[in-house]
């Protein structure tokens, strides 16, 4: 997958704009901007971007780097909202910088997004990067919604899921030329993965305190599904104590229950796939969102 041809160049290129588009006016959240680029991630929305492109057009590194501000600005924002200390192993924006610079920085990476399509005169770009931004603040109510409900159901967490993840994921293909579907299954998929993550992943790999989403109240599959045969679980949805409340999800099966939920979104991310010219990477990012440890 990382070595399609131009893919490297392209990530490249994509990276020098995001730099220059973030400094583009110094200040403070030019600076706490900048940290959150040199913090590193998967740029995998504009990797999407790159592989959804057809065989005849060269992919564009403007919708790349303006589809991983919008995804950028989400995290600066996530973390205030949601009172994480930490991200990808350093002190988030909010803790190191104060709660009102962080919100003036997520506001700076969302305009430099569309600023960016806008001077780029991508009127489709504006319309896909925003539509999908609607969704994220739906999604991002349907969670407050859904805080500290054990009663939540699957296809609630599943329709969160679509908004906060998938629908930026959909955007990345549709500003690259490809299939939204694609992107919005592969979407789930992964953020079925982070939840699992979250209850057994380690630490020095995802970058994050494990449990956060139990500590938030933020009901995720695995805690629904082991809620559903765990009263302890379902308790500490619900704000109950925590102690040794993983271990319990680990032992219903809830994990493996998820990592299959997870396996099928991939399976139907692949079978959407029609004619794409980079089909065959396509299909190995839907294998490695689910094979991964972070």
């Amino acid at each position: 997958m990382r070595a399609a041809p131009g893919l490297a160049d392209y990530l490249a290129d994509v990276e020098e704009l995001l730099d220059r588009s973030v400094a583009g006016h110094p200040g403070l959240v030019a600076e706490i901007g900048t940290e959150a680029l040199t913090a590193g991630g998967k740029r995998l929305r504009p990797m999407l971007t790159f592989l959804s492109a057809p065989a005849d057009r060269a992919p564009s590194v403007v919708a790349g780097a303006a589809v991983e501000l919008v995804h950028m600005a989400t995290l600066v924002h996530d973390d205030l909202i949601d009172g994480a200390s930490v991200r990808r192993g350093k002190a988030a924006a909010w803790s190191a910088f104060g709660a009102e610079a962080a919100r003036a920085t997520g506001d700076y990476l969302f305009a430099r997004a569309f600023s960016e399509l806008a001077a780029d005169g991508d009127l489709a770009g504006v319309s896909a990067l925003a539509e999908a931004s609607l969704a994220l603040a739906r999604g991002e109510a349907l969670q407050r919604r859904q805080r500290y409900d054990p009663d939540t159901t699957v296809d609630g967490y599943l329709e969160r899921c679509s908004l906060k993840t998938g629908k930026l994921f959909e955007a990345a293909c549709l500003l690259g030329g490809g299939s939204g579907d694609y992107g919005r299954l592969l979407g789930i998929s992964f953020q079925i993965v982070d939840d699992i993550l979250d209850c057994a992943g380690d630490s020095n790999e995802t970058g994050k305190i494990p449990g956060t989403d139990l500590r938030d109240g933020t009901p995720t599959l695995p805690l629904l599904l082991a809620a559903q045969s765990d009263e302890t679980v379902r308790a500490a949805i619900a704000g109950g104590p925590l102690e040794g409340v993983l271990v319990r999800v680990a032992a219903t099966g809830a994990l493996e229950r998820s990592r299959a939920v997870a396996l099928d979104y991939a399976i139907r991310a692949r079978e959407s796939l029609s004619g794409e010219s980079r089909r065959r990477e396509l299909e190995a990012l839907a294998d490695a969102v689910v094979d991964r440890n972070r």
